[in-house]
């Protein structure tokens, strides 16, 4: 911006809504991470990914060019400390634009997600959950610090 100025407003919130969108509804202990989760996305550097388990941050990817460079970055760190990723849930601080990271962290063991959605194709995202029993919720806030 020429001769601009950009200002970035305070992310006061966790989440807007709580909408269940997956294959089935998140457990107690689930929600009780994802929140955790999202609310450490909210003050990490875009493109935000935290994983979490039993109120623990396991691995969080941040800065990338790509969500799923972020997550990969989640992953690895996660690995290096060998912490047990299966049954862990995952947050984003936007919405998945494909099904590729859902499709990671499921493979990498988790199990539950927390995302704004708002992409134009969040059922992919959704469908991919719905097909591998695994839990997605929406939350309509994006948090994407920069």
């Amino acid at each position: 911006m020429l001769n601009g100025v950009l200002i970035q407003g305070i992310d006061e919130g966790n989440y807007t809504e709580w909408k269940e969108s997956g294959a089935r509804d998140t457990s107690a202990a689930e929600k009780e991470d994802l929140s955790f989760a999202n609310l450490v996305c909210k003050h990490l550097k875009s493109n935000a990914i935290a994983l979490v388990k039993n109120k623990q941050l396991v691995g969080k990817g941040c800065g990338q060019t790509s969500r799923i460079d972020s997550l990969r970055q989640a992953v690895e760190k996660a690995k290096q400390f060998n912490f047990d990723l299966n049954g862990a849930v995952m947050a984003s601080d936007a919405f998945f634009p494909f099904n590729d990271c859902v499709k990671m962290g499921h493979e990498a063991g988790v199990t539950a997600f927390i995302q704004p959605g708002g992409s134009i194709r969040d059922n992919d995202s959704i469908e991919y959950c719905k097909a591998n029993g695994l839990a997605m919720v929406i939350t309509g806030m994006r948090h994407f610090k920069h």
